[in-house]
């Protein structure tokens, strides 16, 4: 990655800052598979040092000129207790492990083999770890913390480690290169890479300033980080080689002979790691944002992260949760939103609110075998282990909080479609003792009509909107909606269903024209309203559906427990402008075991109902910078590739940084089958 004069066909033909960078960044040499440079002959002319230096730095004072963003963002990373620790003042942090990709890292630019020559290290430095969103060194933050981190209480230190999924081809070596090349490995006591690799060291110690490789122990098919932190607990010994010596290094890190779970916290980007399928918990963790963003002049990124990315308050944060945890409790409780967008100002209303229904409606989603159940609308007669009270037990009560979630929903969604209008209308009335009322309410009252909201359901259980309809109807939360739509487009069953006066009827939304993303479905919905309600074609749709008379995009309100949906991952990148975010989290489930990703609104906590409702009321109360703005003259983007793009040796004709994919794009493990002990998966 050697910095060469730029040449004709370098870069974008922009000038500024953006293009310089970009001439800069693509006139690289690969070295070649040995570590060894290529041959003069096979050089082009070099940049004089000095030269390089004043570049570089020009290249970065610009950059940040060009793209410094407010430090108002949400891009914040989170630090988590759980609440089984109890008494978490007994359980000081002895261990602290990062991990590197995305965490320590923006985002992993590597070489093939992971080598830089001395040249090379300040690019390396500069385009993985240094920030053009913030003011200052990035690298000079971490050092200072990770300092400050590892100094303990009184006389014990405190230990930090890295563990790590990233797939370059020289494995742990890689990391620990790319770790020289911002002097940020002088921090770490282990560096670990996932999975076991045959031929290669896997792990790698400090002892005294001085790097060494081994093998630890990574038992077989037990190598997700929550598995592997609980096995570095039980045995510290065979992860920290350094244990019971006599160096310097020893010395400070003795304190993790007596290692437990409790006392060690896991840094990561992927809420994935923080309890495997197994049931394995991390009782302390850090999650670090992540965000997709046009980064530097490599074009757009997805799932980019890194500690102090877009917030100094980053550092201050982890440093405080780890002298004080118990700070932390995790309280699991919705978190809404507005955006930034043009017109903001004006505080439009909001008047529809869409409800996921997986994990957002519900706490995890069981449906009954019957296949009358998904076909049938109304059919509420279940058979075989399931019962009506088990099924809405088991979906929508939650064991974690006093009195019956069903009777809260009921009074939330009771609350969001209709307004007091003056006492007349009771918190008891049904929707369609609601509406009947409106339909022939005085008239010193139909002005509180256009205050009216209308709620719909979006999903995408495979089961389909009739089974989703039936079980919402099993606990009396079917009526409060006048829309039920499912994506993807499905043949053979309905896509959609809406409710006319009292009746339910199925129907075709347009889900078959519209990309299959909740984002864009929404922006459908603000375009064309009709489409997605059919009532409002009937002589009294605007009763059946109110507020939908010119409707924006921002009086829709999308309440979902995935933050992926709330942007598309489509060309147009549609956003969702209002929406609220429910917890999720994994836990031990009734009879059923280990579930992940389970949410569901007030699963944990009561407040949620409130900050929803108090969130549609006056979402501009609620204001939060959500993206960062695209660079200016972004050049062509970055080819990401995975490590199978890389052959040993194959370096000719080679001029691009390549990003390690293995880590940054792993998916989430797919959701635990939502089944009771003793019963047949029905996957």
């Amino acid at each position: 990655l050697k910095p060469f004069w730029p040449r004709p066909h370098c870069g974008p033909s922009a000038r500024g800052a953006s293009a310089l960078v970009m001439r800069l960044l693509c006139c690289f040499d690969f070295v070649s598979a040995t570590g060894r440079p290529r041959q003069p002959q096979q050089r082009r002319q070099q940049l004089p040092q000095e030269q390089q230096r004043k570049a570089l730095n020009m290249a970065s004072k610009l950059m940040f000129q060009e793209k410094r963003r407010t430090s108002h963002s949400v891009h914040r990373l989170r630090c988590i207790e759980r609440p089984e620790i109890g008494n978490s003042l007994d359980h000081p942090v002895k261990l602290v492990i990062f991990d590197f990709d995305e965490t320590l890292t923006l985002v992993t630019l590597m070489t093939p083999d992971g080598t830089y020559l001395p040249e090379q290290r300040d690019w390396a430095r500069e385009v993985n770890f240094e920030t053009p969103w913030v003011a200052g060194s990035r690298v000079e933050k971490l050092h200072t913390m990770l300092t400050e981190l590892g100094r303990g209480k009184g006389r014990e230190t405190r230990v930090l480690a890295c563990l790590t999924r990233n797939g370059n081809s020289s494995g742990v070596a890689a990391v620990i290169n790319l770790m020289k090349a911002a002097d940020m490995d002088v921090h770490f006591a282990c560096v670990w890479a996932l999975p076991h690799r045959a031929g290669r060291k896997c792990g790698a110690y400090q002892e005294d300033g001085k790097w060494s490789f081994f093998d630890p122990p990574v038992r077989p098919g037990c190598d997700h980080k929550a598995e592997v932190i609980k096995q570095i607990a039980q045995d510290p010994q065979a992860w920290f080689p350094q244990l019971g010596g006599k160096s310097k290094t020893s010395q400070l890190i003795s304190g993790l002979a007596t290692l437990k779970l409790e006392q060690v916290v896991l840094v990561d980007d992927q809420r994935a790691n923080f309890q495997s399928e197994s049931g394995a918990q991390l009782l302390r963790y850090v999650k670090v944002a992540r965000y997709d963003a046009e980064y530097r002049d490599f074009g757009f990124m997805r799932d980019m992260g890194g500690i102090g990315a877009h917030d100094d308050a980053d550092y201050d944060s982890l440093k405080r949760f780890i002298e004080d945890p118990w700070m932390c409790k995790d309280t699991f409780m919705v978190r809404c939103q507005e955006r930034e967008f043009p017109g903001n100002k004006a505080h439009h209303p909001v008047s529809v609110v869409v409800f996921d229904f997986d994990e957002t409606l519900t706490l995890a989603t069981f449906m009954p075998e019957d296949k009358t159940f998904a076909t049938n609308i109304g059919e509420t007669s279940v058979s075989g282990e399931w019962t009506k009270a088990s099924l809405v037990d088991y979906n929508f009560e939650s064991p974690y909080v006093s009195g019956s979630r069903v009777e809260k929903l009921q009074k939330m969604l009771q609350a969001l479609i209709t307004p007091e209008v003056g006492g007349a209308v009771k918190p008891g009335w049904s929707p369609p003792k609601v509406f009947d009322w409106f339909r022939s309410a005085p008239a010193k009252y139909t002005k509180d009509m256009t205050r009216r909201r209308t709620l719909a359901v979006l999903t995408k259980h495979e089961t389909g909107v009739i089974a989703v309809f039936n079980l919402l109807k099993l606990a009396g939360l079917a009526d409060y909606f006048s829309a039920i739509w499912t994506i993807p487009a499905r043949k053979n069953m309905p896509n959609g269903l809406y409710k006319d006066g009292t009746q339910w009827k199925s129907f075709e939304p347009p889900v078959d024209a519209v990309h299959t993303h909740k984002a864009d479905v929404i922006h459908a919905v603000a375009q064309n309203p009709s489409d997605w309600f059919p009532q409002l074609l009937s002589p009294d749709g605007d009763l059946q559906c109110p507020g939908l008379d010119g409707l924006r995009l921002e009086s829709i309100v999308l309440v979902d427990d995935e933050r992926a949906n709330f942007r598309s991952n489509s060309e147009g990148q549609a956003k969702v402008l209002r929406y609220c975010k429910v917890a999720r989290y994994d836990d031990i489930y009734r009879d059923c075991g280990a579930l992940n990703q389970m949410g569901g609104i007030g699963a944990h906590s009561d407040s949620d109902y409130e900050a929803l409702k108090s969130f549609v009321e006056r979402p501009w109360d609620y204001p939060y910078e959500s993206v960062v703005a695209p660079a200016e003259g972004a050049g062509p983007g970055l080819e990401r590739n995975g490590t199978s793009a890389f052959p040993s040796g194959d370096r000719e004709g080679g001029e691009t940084l390549f990003r390690e994919l293995s880590a940054s794009e792993e998916p989430e493990p797919p959701k635990a089958p939502r089944v009771r002990k003793g019963t047949k998966d029905p996957r």
